[in-house]
This record gives C-alpha cells, sequence and structure tokens, in this order.
C-alpha cells in the first residue's frame, strides 16, 4: 500500500502521462479511491482558501468544556491516548460551520495564548494562562482566510492572510498580507499598522527572534502566492520597527513557487544566522547573518519521498532540521513515508545530510487507510505544525486527524514517539489538529473543527509542577 500510495502522490503532480501502463493503472486506482482526483485537489488547495468574507458578529466567548468523549458522545467518540496524557481544558469557538473555519495556528507570549480562527467567524482568540483556571480574556474580531498569528513582542502580534478584513469588525480595511495588532490590553486588542497590498496576500508568518522583521511567505504553490495569482514566489520581508507604518524593505525570489513556510534560526552556537524555506518541489537554507533582508541560498534539498515540503523546525542548538510532508495527494499515515518528518543533519549547513524520518501508524478509524485528497481535509494525517520544546530535541507536532504527539529525535536516525493523544469519531467531534506546540508545562492544540486544547503530558518540561497537575480546569471569560 505504502508504494501504491507515493505512486499516487506522484500522479498528484502530473507525472502520469510520463509513467508506463502498468504504473499508470495502479496510480489511477489509488486516486480513484478518493473523492476526487489527486490533481483536483491541487487545484482546489489553491483555490479552497478564497472565498466570501463576511459573519455576524456576534458574542464569541465560550468557557472549557469536557472532554466530548466524556460529555454525552462516549457512544460516537473515542480517546485515543497513551499513558501520563490528559485533557484539561477544552475551548470550543463560535462560527465553526466547515474545516476552513476552524482553529489555525497558535503564539505564546509570557502568560498570554493567542489562538487564530479562519473563515468569517475567524480573527485571534487571547487566553491569559496563569494561575489554576485559564481564562479568555480577549478577542480580535478579523474575518479572513489562512490567519496565521505570530508574536512581534512588546505587546504585539502579526496576522497573516491572503484575504481579510471587513466592515464592522476590528479589522474594517480589506486587503491581502499582514496586520500588526496591539494586545498589550488583551481585553481591547487594536490593529497598529498593516501592509495590504501584497499580490495574493500573505499564507504563513514567522517573526526574526531578536528584530522587528516579518517574513511573510506566499504559500509555496506556483499559483498560491505565485503565478498569475501574485508575484512568482516572491518572499516578502517586512520592517515592522515603527509597528504603525510597517513596509516591505526586502523580497527574494528563492524559485518559482517560493515558501510555504519558513523557519527562523538564531542560536549561540553557530555563529551564522539560517532561515529554513519549505515549498513545493524542495527545501533550501538561506544565510542572512549579513542582511536579514536580504537571504542567500546556501542549500538545497530535494528529497523524492516528500510529496510537499510544508513545515520546518529547527532545533536550538542548530544542527538539527525537520522538514514536514503534507502530502495531500494520497497518504496512509500507518508508519510510512508518505506525510512523515525528516530529519536533517544541517551542522554543515552548506551540506544537510538525511538521518531519518518519523511517520506515525494513527489515523481516523480501523481499517486500513488511504487519506482523502478532498480540499475539506477530513480525513488527512500528515505532519502538519511543530517545533521543538526550547532546549531539547524532543518535539510536540499536530498531525491533523492523526491528532498530537511528542517526538524524541534526540537520536534522529532511530526518532521515537513519547506520547500521543487523539480523539477518533465523526467530523466537528474527532480531533483535527493544525498546529500543536508546548509551552509552560502544557500541550496546546488548535483543531479545525473544534477549537483548542489544553493537553497534560506527563515527563515534559514543567509538567511535573504540582501547579501543573492534570486537575480539570474549568475556567472563565471575562
Amino acid at each position: 500500500m505504502r508504494k501504491l500510495v507515493v505512486l499516487a502522490s506522484i500522479a498528484a503532480v502530473g507525472l502520469l502521462s510520463a509513467a508506463t501502463p502498468a504504473v499508470e493503472s495502479a496510480l489511477r486506482t489509488i486516486v480513484d479511491r478518493t473523492e476526487v482526483t489527486a490533481e483536483e485537489a491541487v487545484t482546489r488547495e489553491l483555490a479552497g482558501v478564497k472565498g466570501p468574507i463576511g459573519h455576524d458578529h456576534g458574542a464569541h466567548d465560550h468557557g472549557p468544556v469536557e472532554d466530548p468523549a466524556r460529555a454525552g458522545t462516549a457512544d460516537m467518540v473515542a480517546t485515543d491516548a497513551s499513558d501520563g496524557v490528559t485533557l484539561v481544558a477544552h475551548f470550543p469557538f463560535d462560527g465553526i460551520d466547515d474545516l476552513f473555519s476552524g482553529g489555525t495556528d497558535l503564539a505564546f507570549d509570557g502568560r498570554y495564548v493567542y489562538a487564530a480562527q479562519f473563515g468569517d467567524a475567524g480573527g485571534v482568540h487571547i487566553f491569559n494562562a496563569t494561575g489554576p483556571r485559564p481564562q479568555k480574556v480577549g478577542f480580535f474580531d478579523c474575518p479572513g482566510t489562512q490567519n496565521d498569528v505570530a508574536v512581534l513582542g512588546d505587546g504585539l502580534i502579526v496576522l497573516g492572510f491572503h484575504e481579510g478584513g471587513q466592515e464592522g469588525s476590528d479589522c474594517e480595511e480589506q486587503g491581502g498580507g499582514v496586520r500588526i495588532i496591539d494586545v498589550s490590553d488583551a481585553a481591547n486588542p487594536v490593529e497598529r499598522g498593516n501592509v495590504l497590498d501584497i499580490p495574493g496576500g500573505t499564507h504563513t508568518i514567522k517573526v526574526h527572534p531578536e528584530l522587528p522583521i516579518i517574513y511573510a511567505s506566499p504559500g509555496g504553490f506556483p499559483t498560491n502566492g505565485g503565478g498569475p495569482l501574485s508575484d512568482g514566489g516572491v518572499q516578502q520581508i517586512i520592517d515592522a520597527s515603527d509597528p504603525d507604518a510597517p513596509f516591505v524593505r526586502g523580497q527574494f525570489q528563492p524559485n518559482p513557487n517560493g515558501c510555504h513556510d519558513v523557519y527562523v534560526s538564531i542560536t549561540e552556537e553557530r555563529d551564522r544566522d539560517l532561515i529554513a524555506c519549505v515549498g513545493l518541489g524542495e527545501s533550501q537554507l538561506w544565510d542572512i547573518t549579513d542582511d536579514p533582508f536580504a537571504p542567500r541560498t546556501i542549500a538545497r534539498i530535494h528529497n523524492p519521498l516528500i510529496f510537499f515540503d510544508h513545515s520546518a523546525a529547527i532545533s536550538d542548538d542548530g544542527d538539527l532540521l525537520v522538514i514536514g510532508d503534507e502530502n495531500f495527494g494520497a497518504h496512509e499515515c500507518e508508519g510510512g513515508p508518505t506525510g512523515a518528518m525528516f530529519a536533517y543533519d544541517i551542522s554543515i549547513p552548506e551540506l544537510p545530510v538525511l538521518q531519518g524520518y518519523f511517520g506515525i501508524d494513527r489515523h481516523p478509524g480501523d481499517d486500513p487507510h488511504v487519506s482523502s485528497s478532498t480540499i475539506e481535509r477530513e480525513t488527512w494525517c500528515t505532519a502538519h505544525q511543530y517545533d521543538f520544546i526550547p532546549g531539547t530535541r524532543t518535539m510536540v507536532a499536530s498531525w491533523y486527524t492523526g491528532g498530537m504527539n511528542v517526538i524524541d529525535w534526540s537520536d534522529p536516525t532511530s526518532p521515537q514517539e513519547l506520547a500521543h493523544y487523539r480523539l477518533d469519531g465523526p467530523a466537528f467531534e474527532n480531533s483535527n489538529y493544525w498546529s500543536a506546540y508546548w509551552h509552560d508545562g502544557y500541550v496546546y492544540a488548535n483543531d479545525r473543527g473544534r477549537g483548542m486544547d489544553i493537553l497534560h503530558v506527563e515527563g515534559l518540561p514543567g509538567a511535573d509542577d504540582p501547579k501543573r497537575a492534570p486537575r480539570p480546569r474549568g475556567g472563565s471569560e471575562s
């Protein structure tokens, strides 16, 4: 099955015409098992983020609720969790009517957690996570497609989007690009400045760890921030030193597709500042030591097992790069390489060396699994968003319906899963995690159909603190 799934992935990038009749037959057999062809999935992936913006700007407040597997739907939803993993709080989001209107990325700044939501009810939910009872303390109402979030610093966050803004919301000016939001008064967030004329808008954003610089990525597809919808996969590098008047100070075109995402690595152990760029066809390493507004490509990574170079993370020592494959053509999530993570030794950045890979053996239901390639992603279980726990080679990761897991990359040739959590059940009741990260002793996971979960995982940094005991954490809103 795994070989056929890889072949189906090849079909999705238009190589059917080059296949032998026998191989083509095998490719089409697998692709036909999905609800749409893999080629159509590519087109719908690009177009699906585009849609009407608008909603009723009513109340968005909800307190934490019980684990749905223990709250009256136990006959439909099963909790699949390793020992020592406990769901301690769940915050549902209003306005989720499909899988492109729920949770997206997460960002953290001390006691505050910023959980983004996209679609007509989109924006940023602001949580105060200190004390025994987490509280939702604010919401920045900003409908938009994608709605990626990052911390800029000094009470500021950044929101990136392809299209966003609506009259009557907190972000009335429409366009595509980035907004800088002042969250110093968490209950009353306000927009400070923006760049709304980026061709094709922004798919993902990363902020330089030490400087007020925003790296806005187009999406890593020829028509998602590139080609006819944009300006050929150009990375926009934004000077945000004046949050009221950010501007594009640098541009960089790594290839015709551009980056789906980047990861900025600034370490004391290495005398070079690096960026990992991932997108369709390849990953790259850039050197930004001399000028963070003028990257220089120093390495290219082409891995034939990767269908779509989607995400990247670099360990704090700067020596280990992990690339995630969002193989939406077809993947099986039975421990094979489709939709997996791949580790590279980058101790010599110009010469990345493949070390190993990790693929989950976890997917919806009990039967042998080949994912649907539909844009809704209701059965996807590829690697998605992840990062290392600071100072370690332990990673927390999201896998769509594969849930959340914790991976030890101490030996990148043989990574080990330490813990996992997921809900298995009908769509909008099962796990469909867009992102999952460690922060201050807990794991936070943002779900495309349900909202935000907070998990206690024994053995992780801070988890053994008595304040972090996995007790019920009912909260309140203000």
